[in-house]
């Protein structure tokens, strides 16, 4: 339940089930899903847990997290990735450590269009090298612009 393929059919007037059968309602990670199930990789949504911090979604087996993020302050970016790879992590110490695989942040971009996109990127490697040299970086990391990916690792 709440895993979708490429050929899933999915239509847009009805939703999406986390793994646990509850609606997703998350817009964001809902993005970011369907272009990955449109390049034909399977996604689940998973299951919100009250108690713990997770990954939005897993995408081929890889926790995926979700952060939408309009921000020019490299602190607060620098916040939001650490946060990202923390809820990675903790999904991870769900599962046997053989299993473990690094995970991806998508910083999903909802600047003001005024603001280039140089200058989003700019920021966001600022922090994103910052939050590496604290050691708080354990996987990948990529900016959408829409269907414009910019990987940063």
């Amino acid at each position: 339940m709440g895993g979708y393929g490429g050929s899933s059919g999915r239509i847009k007037e009805k939703c999406y089930y986390d793994t646990g059968g509850h609606k997703v309602k998350d817009s964001d990670a809902i993005k970011v899903a369907e272009k990955y199930i449109q390049e034909g990789n399977y996604v689940a949504f998973l299951k919100k847990r009250n108690d713990r911090l997770q990954a939005d979604l897993s995408v081929e087996g890889v926790h995926v997290e979700v952060k939408g993020i309009e921000s020019m302050n490299p602190d607060t970016v620098e916040g939001r990735i650490i946060h990202g790879f923390r809820q990675i992590v903790a999904d991870n110490d769900r599962y046997p450590s053989e299993t473990h695989r690094e995970g991806k942040v998508v910083i999903l971009s909802k600047h003001d269009p005024s603001i280039s996109r140089s200058d989003v990127i700019n920021v966001i490697t600022q922090a994103y090298n910052s939050a590496l040299h604290k050691g708080k970086v354990t996987g990948k990391l990529e900016v959408w612009f829409g269907n414009d990916i910019v990987r940063i690792y």
